[in-house]
Parts: C-alpha cells; sequence; structure tokens
C-alpha cells in the first residue's frame, strides 16, 4: 500500500547498475523520520551507476514477512550490497529478524555469504561506529564515521570490483572495519569536512496525508555535532567536531525543498538548534516565507524569550527542554545545568503563548541518591502549581541512564530494576491534572544497556533472540540458553570494552577516563 501512495519515490532503470537495498531496521513510519536514511536514499540514487531500493520491517518484534523492496518488491537476496544505517541500539534484533525473513543467517561467522551467492552486509551509524564489537558480529563491514565521505566509496569500489572483492578492499583503511575486526590497530572514524558542500537531500519520501514526519514537514539539517558535550551523549561525541551550514545553503535547501515537496513546513535539524551560529536569522527567514517550523532540540540555557515567541509564531505548540537532572552536585558531574529556576522561566514563556512544555528527566546517574529524586519531585510540584489550569501543560518523560561507548559514562554502572522503578513512583506521585510523569520501560532500557556496551557475544545473543521473535521478554530466554550473563554486560559492558582498541573516534581513551575521574569527583560517588 506504501509503494502506491508514496511521493518522493525513485524509479530508476539502470542496465549493468550495482543493486543497493537500502534496509532500514525498523518500521516505515520510523524510517520516514529519519534524515540519515532520506538523503542516504537520494545520494545513492544520485550516482549513475547505483540503484538503491528500501526496505523496511512489517513490525519490531514477532514474525516478519520475507522483506520486499518498496520500489519493485524484489526480494533482499537479489541485490548486490545490503546497506544498514543503525542509530539505536535495539535496531541490531530488527535487522536480524529481517535478514532471518529473507533466509539469511544474521550471524557474520554463520553466514559465508561469498560463497552462497548473498550479498554482503554493511552496517554504518553511530551506533556501530562508537560500539563496534556487537556489529562485526552480524555484519560483512562496519563504517566507521560519517556517510558523506564513506557510502560513495564504498559503492564506487563496489561497482568496479563487486562487491565481495571491495569489502577485502576497503578492510582496514579509515573508515571500514571488518567484520570481526582483525585490523592491526584502530580504525580511524572519518567524518564530513565541510557541510555546504555535503549532500542533502530536496525531495523527501513520505506518504500523503499521513501527518510524517512531523506534520508532513521538510527537514533539513542545520548543523552537525554540539559544544557542551555532555558526558552521557554518544551522538556529541559520534559527531566531533561541531560544523553548521550556512545560512543561504540553509534557506536554499528550504526554499528547494518546500517546492518539491509540496509542504509548509520545516523541521529543522540539530542535536542544539540555538547553539547554530545563525539561528535566529534562519527562523526570521521562515517567518518571512510563511512557513510554520518544527525545532525539536532545545537546550534550555541557550533560549529567551523572544526565541520561544518566535518558536510560537512558527507554529511550534511543545518547548522540550532536557534538564536532566535538578540536583546542582550531578548536573556539574554531567556537564549539563539546567535547573528548576530556569526551567520555570522558559515555562512561564511558553505558557503565557498557550505552549505545552516537555521536560526531560534521567535517573540512575553517578552518585545519585533517594533525596536527589526527592528534590526532582518538589521542583516539578512547584512547576505544577505554577502552570496555568491545563490539561498536560507539563509533560515530564523519565529515562534511565544508559551508559554508551567512548563517552566518559560508559564507565557508570547502570541502574538496578529496584531503584529505577521505587524512583519512578517517586516522580509519579506529583502527576495531577496539568503534570504527567511518563517513564520507559525498564526491561525496554536493559535491553538497550546490554546491546550499547556488548561485544560479539551479543551479537550472538542478538541473532538467538530474533530467532524467537525479538520480544522484550525474550532476552532472556535467548540468554539461558546461550549461557550468557546479560546483568553483566547490563550493569558494567563488555568485559575490557573492546571498542577501546577497535576504532580511532578522533580524542584519545585517556581524554575520556579522566572525564570520568571528573564525574565520580564531582558527584561525590565512589566507582560509579
Amino acid at each position: 500500500m506504501v509503494r502506491f501512495r508514496e511521493h518522493g519515490v525513485v524509479r530508476k532503470k539502470c542496465r549493468g547498475c550495482l543493486r543497493v537495498a537500502l534496509l532500514y531496521p525498523s518500521v516505515y513510519s520510523a524510517a520516514v523520520h529519519s534524515l540519515a536514511y532520506q538523503n542516504l536514499y537520494y545520494m545513492l540514487n544520485s550516482l549513475d551507476y547505483v540503484v538503491a531500493e528500501r526496505f523496511v520491517a512489517s513490525s519490531t518484534t514477532g514474525p516478519e514477512e520475507p522483506p520486499r523492496s518498496l520500489e519493485t518488491g524484489a526480494p533482499l537476496t537479489g541485490f548486490d550490497l545490503v546497506l544498514v544505517p543503525v542509530s539505536y541500539e535495539l535496531d541490531y534484533v530488527t535487522l536480524a529478524r529481517m535478514l532471518l525473513a529473507a533466509g539469511v543467517e544474521p550471524l557474520r561467522s554463520r553466514r559465508r555469504g561469498g560463497e552462497q551467492g548473498l550479498p554482503p552486509v554493511v552496517v554504518g551509524g553511530p551506533v556501530p561506529g562508537m560500539n563496534p564489537a556487537v556489529a562485526s558480529g552480524l555484519a560483512d563491514l562496519v563504517l566507521v564515521g560519517e556517510a558523506e565521505p564513506l557510502v560513495p566509496r564504498l559503492v564506487e569500489a563496489a561497482y568496479e570490483l563487486g562487491a565481495w572483492r571491495a569489502l577485502e578492499a576497503l578492510s582496514c583503511s579509515p573508515g571500514f572495519l571488518p567484520g570481526g575486526g582483525g585490523c592491526g590497530s584502530p580504525v580511524e572514524r572519518v567524518w564530513q569536512r565541510g557541510l555546504d558542500e555535503a549532500f542533502h537531500s530536496t525531495v523527501q519520501f513520505r506518504v500523503p496525508g499521513s501527518g510524517e514526519p512531523w506534520g508532513e514537514a521538510y527537514m533539513v539539517e542545520v548543523n552537525r555535532g554540539c559544544p557542551h558535550m555532555c558526558r552521557f551523549c554518544m551522538e556529541a561525541h559520534f559527531l566531533l567536531p561541531v560544523r553548521s551550514r550556512s545560512p543561504g545553503r540553509v534557506l536554499e535547501l528550504v526554499d528547494a525543498g518546500v517546492e518539491a515537496n509540496g509542504v509548509r513546513r520545516v523541521a529543522l535539524y540539530s542535536l542544539s538548534f540555538f547553539d547554530y551560529p545563525w539561528a535566529d536569522q534562519v527562523l526570521e527567514g521562515l517567518l518571512d516565507r510563511g512557513l510554520e517550523a518544527t525545532v525539536g532540540s532545545l537546550r534550555a540555557d541557550t533560549l529567551n524569550e523572544d526565541r520561544v515567541e518566535m518558536l510560537a509564531r512558527l507554529g511550534q505548540r511543545v518547548v522540550t527542554v532536557a534538564p536532566e537532572t535538578f540536583s546542582p552536585r550531578l548536573c556539574r558531574a554531567i556537564g549539563k545545568c539546567i535547573l528548576g529556576d530556569k526551567v520555570g522561566e522558559i515555562a512561564g514563556w511558553a505558557w503565557r503563548r498557550g505552549m505545552h512544555v516537555k521536560l526531560y528527566l534521567m535517573l540512575g546517574l553517578p552518585g545519585e541518591t533517594r533525596g536527589d529524586v526527592e528534590s526532582y519531585a518538589r521542583e516539578l510540584g512547584r512547576l505544577s502549581r505554577e502552570a496555568p489550569p491545563r490539561r498536560e501543560a507539563i509533560r515530564v518523560s523519565v529515562n534511565p541512564l544508559v551508559p554508551k561507548p567512548w563517552t566518559p559514562m560508559q564507565y557508570a554502572r547502570f541502574i538496578d530494576r529496584r531503584s529505577y522503578e521505587e524512583r519512578t513512583r517517586l516522580l509519579r506521585r506529583t502527576q495531577s491534572r496539568v503534570l504527567t510523569v511518563e517513564a520507559l520501560s525498564y526491561r525496554y532500557a536493559y535491553a538497550q544497556a546490554v546491546v550499547a556496551r556488548g561485544d560479539e557475544n551479543v551479537a550472538t545473543l542478538i541473532a538467538e533472540w530474533a530467532r524467537l521473535g525479538g520480544r522484550l521478554g525474550q532476552l532472556k530466554t535467548a540468554a539461558r540458553r546461550l549461557g550468557l550473563d546479560t546483568d553483566l554486560y547490563a550493569e558494567r559492558g563488555a568485559p575490557g570494552k573492546p571498542w577501546l582498541g577497535m576504532v580511532r573516534p578522533g580524542y584519545p581513551a585517556a581524554a575520556v577516563k579522566k572525564a570520568w575521574e571528573y564525574v565520580l569527583e564531582a558527584a561525590g560517588a565512589r566507582g560509579g
């Protein structure tokens, strides 16, 4: 059904071209929201010698239908190369389910793809790029870095040499880690130097009338990276250094994109939008054009009343900020201090303009106590009393800290279930007509924590979990079958932190360790 109703489908006939299966390891509605996936699709098809077709999952758990391309209905195994962007740890399970449904063994060591005439599986994105120890158990090649400099080189080599020979030729060079590792030294992360010169899609696929993405918006990336480098944020570390598109280029893309896609809304992509040097100029340009806008990533200490007013005029209805913690001690430890007074000030600006406020809080930070969480509850109670009598004037989303590789928090303990659920109950007591609290399922976060700091044994776990159906309740069943202790991976991560010897992200491991020591000192914690 999607195939026939879509806007922006590329229908390309090309005799002798390299055929790339661009597999998104989640459902279609998630693929539409992924600007990275959109850009990959159109970048690949802009090359004369490549035809790329999209594959998405029918569901994220349970039985999976044999994957067929959205463009022609072709099977996955009929392509020369399978390319998979992974931005979220549990997407690996969906990838494994899709491979199984296609009749492809998900574990690289058991696949013998070249002998069986199967296409090689290549994965990229922040999750495999920062910890390829898991990815290399599933994929034949891991891209370490950003797509723009790596993907064209990959497909050019695959076209000229054949896909399997191309993998051999590229392996262990900057940005290309072979499945199973095996390089004599860590592989260097590769990044796009200038964003004005980087490929960016103009047309973007969607189903007209669906409201996706973001109220049917044209998505445009304004900058990449984040100057704040919060000590838990893998994306900021992966996307070093900070780079920006010029305002002229951003507005040029906007003008072309809204016309090509027939939309009047723009979604601006950034880890911290108002750290973009020309943020106000771009928003004023959108207002002058009579467009609406969605800005999802707002750092509270870059907001002022004029900026909130501008967002309201652009049609934004929710101001989202992520203080993570209201504790002065813990905020210094994580490198992000957005305390209650500032949040209250921003909320007041938003409420006066009829907007809702969404807050993100993180539990399980090193050194956190029950007393800290009780203080969060008091702060939420104060905000409730100040809020207008409007249903869900404040929405609070609570998540546990999931420690990520190559960040200072890679050494942290993952919170235990009893503590997490006790502390979420404390916060839920603040709920009222004007304030709601939603907490991420512990099992969901636990599974993410197991994979985030996993190794090749976790890749084997993912494959077994996928064979069972990929439901959260089946993770422990799969682990028991394999004799694997998932608590070890969730609590502290893989022994020896193998990712530290596999990739070179552009900063030394010693700096990460030093930053962790500061976290412990600032938080007053012992050993995390």
